[in-house]
């Protein structure tokens, strides 16, 4: 059993490598999945495989546009590279270890809140930090982990009362999951 928990991990492992690599590509303007698969040196499918991953989480969206005649599919980034990278990362290790999905969740949600109270970041990075958390909302989670991806979704009003409770469940979480 030990060796097909090794595996599986390895190979979430390289999909997020994968995945990580095609954000930062499309942030970069490599956007259709044809380019991005010779940037990567991969085969077009496998692109489209993690693709259309990231697009069903709502991390990217794709449209499609008629350049010199052809219509080709473009993709772009929903939120900030460094923040998909994060969820993503959150999203893989629910599939294999959910307890240490749900104290990363904790942990950026309280890396969140600490950069809203020394000014660091903005409501509005915070929202789109916590909307892309909202691909989280496919899993079965914890009360305290549905409770904070609901609360830390209100916090786009600016209200420091929400960010205080936030913050305490946050700290609640990573110290007892």
């Amino acid at each position: 059993m030990g060796d097909v928990t090794q595996a599986v991990k390895k190979r979430l492992s390289i999909g997020i490598l994968r995945r990580n690599e095609i954000i930062r590509l499309i942030e970069r303007g490599i956007n259709t999945a044809y380019s991005i698969a010779k940037a990567m040196d991969l085969d077009p499918g496998t692109v489209k495989h993690h693709l259309d991953w990231l697009e069903e989480k709502g991390l990217v969206k794709s449209e499609i546009v008629v350049e010199k005649g052809r219509a080709k599919r473009i993709f772009r980034l929903t939120f900030p590279a460094r923040i998909l990278e994060r969820v993503m990362e959150i999203l893989d290790l629910v599939d294999v270890d959910i307890r240490g999905a749900e104290k990363e969740i904790a942990r950026l949600v309280l890396e969140v809140v600490e950069g809203l109270e020394e000014d660091e970041i903005s409501f509005d990075e915070a929202d789109r930090i916590f909307t892309a958390l909202l691909a989280l909302k496919t899993v079965e989670l914890s009360e305290e982990i549905e409770e904070m991806l609901t609360l830390a979704n209100e916090l786009h009003d600016g209200n420091w009362e929400t960010v205080a409770m936030l913050k305490n469940l946050a700290r609640e979480v990573v110290t007892n999951v």
